[in-house]
């Protein structure tokens, strides 16, 4: 036990240095570049919410190539969300639900856009691995973000979607080779870090 806390003591300490951002937990943040989430548009409390979803599925149906399938997947996933945070915001759990079920639609047709195991890694395999990686760890971290912000009813449904992320990120990171892997260890730290900071408040309010 003394060991693991040391060395939880000298990833925080290598995190302060790694970045000049600071997040808003008061730390050194490694995701000083990250984008916020978009404007959300319709959410799924709204009249024509499914035509937008029909939409976006047929635009994913005419991509021709695993990129386009990848971009159109994660731009779609980080706008629902932005729908989520919205519903979560006005309380609106039901339609908060909606919402991430179609995140998590968007991020399965991302991940099944990519090459299977078996083919071997290229270029641009690796490039599409690593920007799906990417994505899902921004994402845990951005929600981390946003939780704080919540009344303690809304909260619960994160904690659904950091427990699902963090089943399926390994599934996917460990394609990459070890040095790509390897690129991505301060930023899995510091969403672990974060995910286990915002549960443990959560787990104190019960």
């Amino acid at each position: 036990m003394k060991s693991y806390s040391l060395q939880n003591g000298l990833i925080i300490c290598l995190l302060f240095i790694s970045s000049p951002a600071v997040a808003g937990h008061g730390f050194v943040t490694t995701f000083g570049d990250i984008e916020w989430l978009p404007e959300p548009g319709r959410t799924p409390d709204m009249v024509g919410y499914q035509l937008d979803s029909w939409s976006e599925v047929g635009q994913l149906w005419l991509a021709t190539t695993a990129r386009q399938v990848v971009a159109l997947s994660l731009g779609f996933a980080r706008e629902k969300l932005a729908e989520a945070e919205v519903m979560l915001t006005a309380q609106d759990t039901a339609a908060a639900r909606v919402a991430l079920e179609h995140y998590w639609y968007y991020i399965d047709w991302a991940e099944r856009a990519l090459p299977p195991a078996e083919d071997g890694q290229n270029e641009k395999t690796i490039a599409l691995i690593e920007t799906l990686t990417t994505h899902l760890l921004e994402h845990q971290y951005i929600l981390t973000i946003i939780h704080t912000d919540l009344s303690v009813e809304s909260r619960g449904i994160l904690r659904e979607v950091f427990t699902t992320a963090q089943q399926r990120y390994p599934r996917i990171a460990d394609r990459l080779p070890r040095k790509k892997r390897g690129a991505f260890f301060f930023k899995e730290e510091e969403v672990r870090w974060s995910v286990e900071m915002v549960l443990r408040e959560e787990d104190g309010e019960g």
